[in-house]
């Protein structure tokens, strides 16, 4: 059996010895000694000894029963059982120690931060009810700890570990945190010698932020830095703070850096957990494979930018988003009790206990696009949270049982009701069912439904379960920031790539044509007409979103009367582009944002358009009278970009061959197919050939050279309306190789 080193019986014998008369104040030779008697329990691993110790050290207590440093020392003894026996009892008799030691010197800090020790040891009741009673009433673990370690402060301000785990206790505390105690407290420590430990440094820069003193707070995390701090976490409280003071460029800066810098634990653990918020599991796996810290920063630099890629925002502003949320999930969404309950209706299971499932869901995803509650004598509070998407909407019910606070995601509405309500519903026996999914008769033609029938809805209810299922699963797993705009554009685009030079062969260029409805815009009123003032951006990436080129403009329309109703703005955006398959992002928006749309393609393919090799570029079907051209030096290509051929009209083909000798012959192949039905062409089957697309155009023609640039009128007459897919498909003799391009467009009555 181990036995206890002789080197913690030193300092036991040092502190018996002094006489208590002599101990006005807690001398540095008393402190030095019970941070000794304390790195020498962290060590002993023996309960049978650390009993007889204790048992010998009671009887000289009984002895002497006014000696503070007999009671500090039963009380870090009581307290070392608690650690290896996970004993409540053992953590209550040293709080008592500890409580007897400061009756008999208050002055002292010593019994005070023991004190502390022992309330946080002790936690939370385990009866959440008691708990929450507790919290109010300041009768709380976290309360009567964080009063502990605030007479520490008092008794000598430079007491660092009491300064510490003051802060830490005062930010833990979810109802009536001791900000103010605690921000006096590291305020005067910082002051004091103290104030060269970064630890304190640290302390109070949190503390200050939570109070709501941000430059403070810069300030101490700065001091923090400056007085050796782990760069990684200094770094990131800074960028944290940052980001809290709506200073985003300096935000990114500094996260960065401490990404940099984050080799040790406390720092990884730090970057992961903030992380882990917004990572799906994937994500999270790839994030730890890493293993140099660069590697890293990397890493989490490109996490953050694909997501503004494929939003089309300015780099860094979903990293500002994650704080914005993570700011508001936690002064919104914290768990008063870390202890959770679970009924059969609540399906998730967090692994975290800092935020209840709102605040997970709002981290991920932001505000909701709409909110419901229903309230009911008997029925638990309850949320509804709708989420607008252009595929699916996702949608969130939660409720809280048995803690108000502690709202968990259930994936029915129904549940609200509990397990036996949902299964009565399911039967059509519960007339609550029909208020409960009326109160959210505008998340859905689903819930409209169950609203209104009251009974006989079991079919309805599964079918919301299923999809509450799938929306849980995604929206824990998954991140989002869509876009949302007061007054939506309902743009209308198309693209097409085409050699980017008319004169030279120098890559290529991806066109957007786009065409915005006249009532969707504001005129505004200038000297001689009106004006459209309009900000584009353009971002074009591959499939990882790794950024492939990016446009940002803005352009103003002129006219001199504003544009009717039933007609369109239109206009044409031009990027280069290498060689490659990517996806865009259109953003088109009013000069203050409060108006405007996005427009996602996610496949274009771009050939390469340098004339070594056999290639073509895109279709571009434009129309006379269309309102939008596009003008080369030497030429002009007529665009339509609505897409849409009135009936009888002609259709204007343009493309551009590549990688031909001068003179030498290719061969072309022009068809038009109808899409959908099985009566692909109606009156003019026979003209066409039955069910067979139609050959337009069939030729022979000699390519001008490295590029041919190719013009062809097709007119539609007889063509009645829908939508049809023109194909061309060219023919090289010399190598045999084919080429095959395409474009729908619609045929409409005129």
């Amino acid at each position: 059996m181990p036995r206890l080193r002789v080197g913690l019986l030193l300092p036991l014998v040092f502190l018996i010895a002094r006489p208590p008369g002599c101990l006005f104040a807690q001398a540095p030779a008393e402190r030095a000694a019970l941070d000794a008697l304390r790195d020498s329990l962290a060590g002993v691993t023996d309960s049978v000894a650390l009993k007889r110790l204790e048992a010998a050290t009671i009887a000289l207590a009984r002895a002497d029963q006014d000696n503070p440093l007999l009671h500090l020392r039963l009380g870090f003894i009581g307290y070392r059982l608690g650690e290896l026996a996970n004993s409540q009892g053992h953590y209550d008799d040293a709080a008592g120690e500890f409580e007897w030691a400061t009756e008999l010197r208050a002055d002292w800090p010593y019994p005070w931060y023991g004190l502390g020790l022992a309330e946080l040891a002790l936690g939370e009741h385990r009866v959440i009810a008691i708990e929450n009673l507790r919290q109010i009433l300041g009768k709380d673990y976290l309360s009567k700890a964080a009063r502990a370690f605030a007479r520490a402060t008092e008794a000598e301000p430079s007491f660092s570990a009491a300064v510490v785990d003051l802060a830490n206790a005062a930010l833990a505390q979810r109802i009536r945190p001791r900000l103010e105690v605690a921000l006096q407290a590291v305020r005067l420590a910082t002051a004091s010698p103290a104030g060269r430990y970064p630890d304190v440094q640290l302390a109070r820069g949190r503390v200050e932020r939570e109070a709501g003193e941000v430059d403070s707070a810069l300030a101490a995390f700065r001091a923090a830095l400056a007085v050796g701090a782990d760069s990684g976490v200094g770094m990131l409280e800074l960028a944290r703070t940052l980001y809290h003071a709506r200073r985003p460029a300096e935000g990114w800066t500094s996260y960065f850096a401490g990404a940099r810098a984050a080799a040790s634990p406390a720092a990884l653990a730090l970057y992961r957990a903030d992380l882990g918020w917004a990572a799906a599991p994937d994500d999270l796996a790839a994030f730890d494979s890493l293993g140099a810290p660069a590697a890293r920063a990397v890493w989490l630099e490109w996490f953050w930018s694909r997501r503004d890629i494929a939003d089309a925002r300015v780099e860094g502003e979903r990293l500002a988003e994650h704080y914005r949320r993570w700011f508001h999930a936690h002064s919104k969404f914290r768990l008063m009790s870390r202890h959770r309950h679970y009924d059969i209706t609540e399906r998730y299971r967090a692994e975290q206990s800092e935020l209840d499932d709102r605040g997970v869901i709002y981290l991920r995803h932001g505000d909701p696009d709409r909110r419901a509650r229903y309230t009911a004598v008997g029925v638990e509070p309850n949320e509804s949270w709708l989420y607008r998407r252009p595929d699916r909407d996702l949608i969130f019910h939660f409720v809280a049982r048995d803690d108000v606070t502690d709202y968990k995601l259930v994936e029915s509405l129904v549940d609200v009701l509990g397990f036996s309500a949902g299964v009565r519903a399911a039967g059509g026996t519960n007339p609550q069912v029909a208020e409960l999914y009326a109160s959210r008769h505008d998340f859905g033609p689903l819930y409209d439904r169950v609203g209104a029938a009251g009974a006989r809805t079991g079919s309805a209810l599964a079918e919301e379960r299923d999809r509450g299922q799938r929306a849980i699963t995604t929206g824990t797993t998954s991140d989002s920031y869509h876009r949302r705009f007061e007054a939506p554009f309902d743009v209308v685009a198309t693209d097409f790539v085409v050699g980017a030079s008319a004169d030279s062969l120098g890559g290529q260029a991806l066109h957007v044509v786009f065409a915005i409805p006249a009532r969707r815009l504001a005129p505004q009123r200038t000297g001689d007409g009106v004006a459209y003032p309009l900000r584009f951006r353009i971002v074009v990436s591959d499939a990882q979103d790794r950024l492939v080129g990016r446009i940002d403009t803005m352009r103003v329309f002129g006219r001199r009367q504003p544009l009717p109703d039933g007609t369109h703005l239109t206009g044409r955006v031009t990027l280069p582009v290498p060689p490659g398959r990517y996806r865009y992002r259109l953003l088109v928006t009013t000069a203050d944002g409060g108006a405007g749309d996005l427009v996602l393609q996610d496949s274009v393919e771009v050939p390469t358009l340098d004339g070594r090799a056999f290639a073509a570029s895109d279709l571009v079907v434009g129309r006379q009278g269309s309102g939008l051209v596009w003008a080369l030096p030497r030429d002009t290509v007529l665009l339509n970009p609505l897409g849409r051929f009135p009936e009888g009209s002609a259709a204007e083909l343009y493309y551009e061959v590549y990688g031909l000798p001068r003179g030498a012959a290719y061969h072309t192949v022009v068809e038009l197919a109808r899409e959908g039905g099985r009566s692909v062409f109606g009156t003019i089957r026979g003209l066409f050939g039955g069910r067979r697309a139609p050959v337009l155009l069939e030729f022979d023609a000699p390519a001008d050279g490295p590029v041919t640039r190719v013009h062809r009128a097709i007119t539609l007459r007889g063509v009645p309306s829908g939508t049809y897919r023109l194909s061309v498909r060219m023919t090289d003799p010399a190598s045999h190789r084919t080429l095959v391009r395409t474009r729908r467009f619609q045929v409409v009555s005129r």
